[in-house]
């Protein structure tokens, strides 16, 4: 079980993972092969000695090798052994193979890495830390070799240390925390862990638990074993069982993982047989997978509050008006805006987001990535459809009104990408700071930026038709349309203005809170904005004025947006807040509902009813 433990000063690196462009076959084929290295270290000579690694890498390596895999196994190897076996097995793979390495023993995190640890590694004290990177196998280090190899997919499963194996000193301590490092997975890698950030997992449910393998390698070989489930929903099933035992006897244990690829790998095809040189495509199709429940509400807070998960309709069934959530945890939640309930949700994926968006009408939710990457995932099952890398930190996205998609980024440049092959058309320098809301019209979209200019560019071309600068020193957070020509911008510093795009002038200006205002909107009935504050309120005023008609306390923490939509019942307005709750409003100010996303909500979007 992965728990690398950490140094009492941890520094918290954040490393992005970078989406890839390559599809996977779906089995092997005689130029395709699957390869695995195993290792399982138990009987460390100078810290804590493990019951139960040596016993997950030779269950792991059985499993693998009935599954068609060319597997290499070692077990309780010296760090000198460990470097020849990692080389040994880097030699032997060739360009489009399947690789999987999976280690089970002590691991711990310096410094935001992680650092595998073969028998042999010394105790350490606090002021040590150098000398234990020397003496132990950086993850880092692996991930780069695997990828520098050219395989078509390598996989990495991690089953390390519960607790902290050295003896450490007061001060700086050695694996003073529990937990493990955010990684950077490089692009065709797909990596799992066996618990969270912060988590520590466990070797056994208690004394009496004769299992000969820790909680996540009994749970996973079965489900590697198991016809028809590709990777993802392995690592969505294995994280959801493990939960559930270490809950049993009041632990908090869930597996992540982290995906880099794109596509559909499967330990064990539907047939149930692995048939070399012939692809799954070709194979018996009509063997049912297994009834298993599948990543939605796999947190357990479905369970607590009572939230029902609804599938969504096919393609000819219109959607319900619908309602996204992200932000702090790594966590995504689809909302049905009609009747207030959970659709999908995406939980367990490391990935810091930037932005989302939902596109083709509510079937497909667009995701950036702190790291640059943007990736599409079809609801509900959020399996991964596409993905590209503008090599710009994204911040903002749209899909313009023929289906191409905007991108804006933190660096004012401005790129198109055709909506179907997601290849680039065109992009340019747009405005000097953060591009922030992207409005689509007609064949344009509209941008905003924290250099305080709104600029309307040409959808096909990319060139400029129009700049328009706001109040001086203004740094847009959102703008919204009053009319095809009119717009109202809201401000980082609290201001509201009013813009007219044809004669490109300010129409007029004020102060509206005081401080950050996050969005703006039209009242339903076009007589009134609403702007979210900093300080969790929502304000109505009153159109083109500065009269202030009335202030709604709607969240006990930032407000991070609010929007009107159209539901079944009406017009609604939605807001989300860092408090972590959705509510939904009447236009008197009386809540209709809240939804609890959980942590702190920084990124919503939303699909309203035709």
């Amino acid at each position: 079980m992965f728990c690398l433990t950490t140094f009492l000063i941890r520094r918290v690196l954040i490393l992005p993972f970078m989406a890839v462009m390559v599809l996977l076959m779906l089995a092997p084929s005689q130029a395709q092969r699957r390869l695995a290295l195993v290792v399982g270290n138990d009987a460390y000579e100078n810290i804590t000695a493990l019951k139960k690694a040596a016993n997950d890498a030779r269950g792991i390596g059985e499993t693998l090798t009935s599954l068609g895999f060319d597997v290499t196994t070692a077990t309780n190897i010296s760090r000198r052994e460990m470097n020849q076996t990692l080389q040994n097995f880097n030699n032997s793979i060739r360009p489009d193979d399947i690789v999987l390495f999976f280690f089970a023993g002590h691991g711990v995190e310096i410094d935001g890495e992680n650092y595998l640890l073969p028998i042999d590694v010394p105790d350490a004290k606090g002021d040590q830390l150098d000398f234990i990177k020397g003496e132990t196998i950086r993850l880092n280090r692996v991930l780069e070799d695997l990828r520098a190899r050219k395989a078509k997919l390598s996989l990495v499963i991690l089953d390390a240390c519960r607790n902290n194996p050295f003896t450490g000193s007061p001060g700086r301590s050695l694996g003073g925390k529990k937990g493990l490092a955010r990684i950077a997975a490089p692009q065709g890698t797909f990596v799992m862990y066996s618990a969270d950030v912060g988590e520590a997992a466990l070797d056994r449910l208690g004394d009496n638990d004769k299992n000969p393998n820790s909680i996540f390698t009994r749970t996973l070989i079965p489900l590697m074993k198991t016809p028809g489930i590709d990777l993802v929903d392995t690592a969505r099933e294995a994280r959801r069982q493990v939960r559930k035992l270490a809950l049993s006897v009041s632990h908090s244990q869930t597996p992540a993982y982290y995906d880099a690829v794109l596509g559909d790998f499967y330990f064990t095809p539907s047939s149930g047989v692995i048939v070399p040189g012939k692809p799954i495509a070709n194979a018996n199709v009509n063997v049912k997978p297994p009834e298993i429940k599948l990543a939605l509400g796999d947190n357990g807070d479905q369970q607590n509050s009572g939230e029902r998960v609804i599938p969504l309709q096919p393609a000819a069934v219109p959607l319900p008006a619908m309602v996204v959530t992200a932000g702090e945890k790594d966590l995504i939640k689809v909302w049905d805006a009609d009747n207030f309930t959970l659709l999908a949700e995406l939980n367990g994926e490391k990935k810091l987001f930037s932005t989302i968006k939902l596109i083709d009408n509510g079937r497909s939710l667009m995701v950036a990535g702190k790291d640059g990457s943007v990736v599409s995932y079809a609801l509900p099952s959020f399996k991964k459809t596409n993905a590209f890398y503008p090599n710009f930190s994204v911040s903002v996205l749209t899909q313009a009104n023929d289906g191409t998609i905007i991108v804006g980024g933190n660096n004012g440049i401005l790129a198109a990408y055709d909506g179907a092959t997601y290849r680039e058309i065109w992009r340019r320098k747009a405005h000097d700071g953060i591009v922030s809301p992207i409005l689509p019209i007609k064949n344009h979209v509209i941008t905003a930026s924290q250099d305080g200019a709104i600029v309307t560019t040409d959808v096909k071309t990319g060139q400029e038709i129009s700049r328009v600068h706001t109040i001086a020193g203004g740094q847009i957070t959102d703008i919204t349309f009053i009319n095809e020509t009119t717009i109202v911008a809201a401000h980082e510093k609290g201001e509201i203005a009013y813009i007219d795009l044809s004669s490109r002038r300010i129409l007029s200006a004020f102060q509206a809170h005081n401080g950050w205002i996050s969005s703006v909107d039209v009242t339903p009935d076009g007589t009134a904005i609403v702007t979210a504050g900093v300080n969790g309120n929502l304000k109505y005023w009153s159109l083109g004025g500065t009269t202030l008609i009335k202030s709604i306390p709607a969240h006990s923490d930032v407000a991070s947006g609010a929007k009107f939509l159209k539901v079944l019942t009406g017009r609604t307005l939605a807001s989300v807040g860092f408090d972590g709750a959705l509510r939904f409003w009447q236009d008197n100010g009386q809540r209709i509902a809240e939804l609890k996303h959980g942590p702190a909500i920084l990124y919503f979007d939303y699909i309203s009813k035709p």
